[in-house]
């Protein structure tokens, strides 16, 4: 028994020691397996790549409609500034025109004023040489000696003179001129009537309006169904020779919401015509007119 003991007691002291010679690398216990974890992270970590690449790239196309929207308005910007030198040129043509009208306006009223000026100094000498013909043509009164009378005791006695008035001769007037004394009425209308009604099916010009007046007026918007439309127009100079070409008529069209106009009339003294334009749309005239009376008509060709 006590050999067995002391057997199992050497069996293990040398194990005890052959333990104790190992090297600790060699100890299953000072390194354990490495385990699957560590493989596993770098795999589990590339995916996050992938939202980098994903960000960068909407960054990208972020810029790219940013610098398109920028070029965009760019555009739009250089579109806008040639509308807004088309529109000042309109505008400086427009101007010239009204400083050419204002011109000539004041020209026409300068030269009224003159003939105004010359007929007042004609009227004067007219009644000048009115009143000098009727001094000369009335003779003073003539004495005429009537014959001498006798008595029985004295030599002739004169008799008293009498006086006898130079009897002017009377010039018959003629008649008056009915065409003078009366001129004819004016028409009603220098404008032609409104066209008839053609066949069903058929264009026609369609009346929309007839203005009449004699000083500046603006009309309303009137809207114009067809593809064309045209402006009759009539000025009239002031009766008498005097006033004769010293009316204007200047009629402009604008379309709605628009400040470019369309020329339409312009006219010093009397005189017809119309204008053609092209639609469809609402339109408005402009009138400006001076010494005389105008008649305007709008016609829609549908």
């Amino acid at each position: 028994m006590r050999r067995c003991i002391a057997t199992f007691l050497a069996c293990a002291a040398v194990a005890r020691l052959a333990l104790a010679d190992l090297p600790e690398t060699d100890s299953p216990l000072a390194n354990p397996p490495a385990s699957p974890a560590p493989s596993a992270a770098p795999a589990s970590a590339a995916p996050p790549a992938k939202p980098k690449s994903t960000h960068a790239t909407a960054t990208a196309q972020s810029q790219a409609q940013l610098q398109a929207a920028l070029d965009q308005l760019t555009q739009t910007n250089h579109e806008l500034l040639d509308l807004l030198k088309k529109q000042q040129a309109v505008l400086e043509d427009m101007q010239f025109d009204r400083r050419l009208q204002s011109r000539q306006i004041e020209a026409l009223e300068e030269r009224l004023e003159e003939a105004l000026t010359d007929k007042r100094d004609l009227q004067k000498k007219v009644d000048h040489l009115e009143v000098q013909a009727s001094e000369h043509s009335t003779p003073p009164p003539t004495a005429v000696a009537p014959p001498t009378e006798t008595g029985p005791n004295r030599g002739p006695i004169p008799a008293a003179p009498t006086v006898t008035e130079a009897t002017t001769p009377v010039t018959p007037t003629p008649p008056p001129n009915p065409a003078l004394a009366n001129p004819p009425p004016a028409p009603e209308s220098y404008l032609p009537p409104p066209a008839a009604d053609g066949p069903p099916g058929t264009l026609t010009w369609h009346r929309l309006f007839t203005l009449k007046g004699d000083d500046n007026r603006q009309t309303d918007i009137f809207l114009v169904r067809g593809k064309n439309w045209r402006v009759l127009w009539h000025n009239q100079d002031k009766p008498g020779k005097l006033y004769q070409n010293t009316s204007a008529l200047f009629i402009s069209a604008f379309p709605r919401d628009d400040t470019i106009p369309q020329k339409v009339c312009s006219k010093l003294g009397t005189g017809s015509d119309s204008a053609e334009l092209l639609g469809p749309g609402n339109y408005y005239l402009k009138i400006e007119a001076s010494g005389g009376s105008w008649e305007v008509a709008v016609e829609d060709y549908r």
